[in-house]
């Protein structure tokens, strides 16, 4: 199940890169002042190479988490439904961004 959502949060993530990568090239400007920051001081490359980490560190904590609970780790079974709840979370709100860029592109 982790790995699903992990998957799902790399092909929204990949969504918002397109469409921020799209938006920037109608003259938009990132509204994100972390993206953005990303954005002025390492380009768009940058930007790509930091949205992929954090797919990749989501999906380090739920591995992780997931190999704590197969050991019988006392609390790992909690600490994975919360990692993965944040994966959910982050996965739909993320979502709702890429999907408000869409309609915003669509206005450019």
């Amino acid at each position: 199940m982790g790995l699903i959502w992990i998957g799902l949060l790399g092909a929204i993530q990949s969504t918002d890169i397109l469409t921020t990568a799209m938006g920037r090239a109608r003259g938009a400007v990132e509204a994100m002042p972390i993206s953005a920051a990303v954005i002025n001081e390492g380009g768009l490359m940058m930007f790509v190479f930091v949205k992929f980490a954090l797919v990749l560190a989501g999906a380090a904590a739920v591995l992780l988490t997931l190999r704590w609970v197969r050991t019988e780790r006392p609390g790992a079974v909690a600490l994975y439904v919360f990692t993965l709840a944040a994966i959910r979370g982050s996965t739909v709100a993320l979502a709702l961004v890429s999907l408000h860029n869409a309609f915003l592109l669509k206005s450019l």
